[in-house]
């Protein structure tokens, strides 16, 4: 029997939709394959980055005098303490 009317562009094997230029869905698992080594790689940048800066931090750390060697700094109190110990070196070479 053959179909008369009502059929869908692209036959029965085309499901409605347009094919020109899509690629199928293969293209897409490679689209977001793309996207997911790049979201890796990223990831990976800022790890690195992250870990570079905490690294930074650990060594300010251990060139700040500290009065309380039990607790961490934050690096929010890191950078005053710095700033802190800048100013008094500076008015030690600058003298009275």
């Amino acid at each position: 029997a053959a179909r008369v009317g009502g059929s869908s562009p692209g036959g029965a094997r085309g499901g409605g939709r347009p094919r020109g230029g899509g690629g199928g869905p293969g293209l897409r698992a490679q689209v977001s394959g793309v996207q997911k080594q790049r979201r890796l790689a990223a990831n990976a940048r800022e790890r690195r980055r992250m870990h570079g800066l905490n690294h930074a931090f650990d060594q300010l750390r251990n060139v700040i005098p500290s009065f309380n060697n039990d607790k961490k700094l934050s690096k929010y109190e890191t950078l005053q303490m710095a700033q802190i110990y800048i100013s008094a070196l500076a008015e030690l070479l600058h003298g009275p």
